[in-house]
């Protein structure tokens, strides 16, 4: 699982890297314009200087890694299944 999180967490910052550049070159209004405040905000503004470049993807890395155990923690207790379904499946189990 920490495998996949991880992939999923350098795909999400590239992707966000990505909407940041694209979204300074644009006129942004209303949702798209606060979805890009948002993500500058959590790792900064557009760059063209390598260091600050990784710098800034590393920060949107670590943003996404975040999230991801998040949803993990979220998800956990839906991973095992309840009482009531385990006492049904033990009596309708043939």
């Amino acid at each position: 699982m920490r495998i996949e999180r991880t992939i999923n967490a350098i795909i999400g910052a590239t992707k966000d890297r990505r909407d940041i550049t694209r979204g300074s070159k644009q006129k942004l209004e209303g949702i798209d314009l606060q979805i890009y405040k948002g993500l500058k905000d959590t790792s900064g503004p557009s760059v063209h200087n390598p260091i600050k470049v990784i710098k800034s993807w590393y920060r949107a890395y670590n943003s996404n890694i975040k999230k991801y155990k998040e949803i993990e923690e979220l998800n956990k207790p839906f991973k095992n299944p309840s009482i009531i379904k385990q006492i049904y499946h033990r009596l309708t189990k043939k």
